[in-house]
């Protein structure tokens, strides 16, 4: 469904409700503004309205909305009638990467990784998965930890790095890096502090945590 197409007009709306802005601040060109309506009618069940908003937040140099609109693109939204399509989630990222989005800048370094809407780039996932691990961005960080916990392409194995990675995630209690941890010092055969971790995020309610807890630990 094309915006264009829709009887809603989001003009009339915000004339509508003129109180709100003035002539010194016109809101209707607030991507702030938009962008909480936007989320306002979709907490409201009111989709069609939400996308009139949502659309008129983009391209105004605000990464939320870009990055918001990445992720519906990335994973499809039945709500807003956005089919999955990895070519534009991968642009709507970039757009708010560019910006500095932590969580863009994760999303953008994975499709990188995997090819997923763009050619596979191991360079270019590490600079953007490192970029989102340097504001402390938990995915991000777990990654990275197993990209050298595990090797990846023509990665070699690296535990001191993987274990950087993943102690500053554990340490904003990420539980996905205490499992992966917990992993990597059984291997070193650490196995008092793999289980601390291990229970640890298997508390936190981490599902591969609590199986593998019930499974070797009994």
């Amino acid at each position: 469904m094309k915006v264009g197409e829709s009887e809603f007009n989001v003009n009339r709306m915000l004339d509508i409700n003129s109180g709100l802005f003035n002539k010194d601040n016109d809101l209707k060109d607030n991507p702030q503004f938009l962008f909480n309506e936007y989320k306002r009618f979709f907490r409201a069940e009111r989709f069609l309205e939400s996308l009139e908003f949502f659309t008129q937040a983009l391209g105004k140099g605000f990464p939320r909305a870009e990055f918001e609109m990445g992720y519906h693109c990335y994973y499809g939204s039945e709500q807003l009638r956005i089919s999955k399509n990895y070519i534009k989630a991968f642009n709507y990222f970039s757009a708010a990467a560019a910006q500095g989005h932590a969580d863009a800048l994760y999303y953008q370094g994975l499709m990188y990784l995997k090819g997923f809407g763009v050619a596979m780039d191991i360079n270019q996932a590490l600079l953007s998965l490192n970029s989102a691990a340097n504001q402390n961005e938990n995915k991000s960080l777990d990654t990275m930890g197993r990209i050298y916990h595990l090797g990846y392409c023509d990665i070699s194995p690296n535990h001191k790095k993987a274990e950087s990675y993943y102690r500053i995630a554990v340490n904003q209690d990420y539980p996905p890096s205490m499992f992966h941890l917990a992993l990597l010092f059984e291997n070193q055969h650490r196995f008092e502090e793999a289980y601390e971790l291990m229970i640890q995020s298997a508390n936190k309610g981490y599902m591969e945590a609590i199986n593998y807890t019930i499974s070797t630990y009994k």
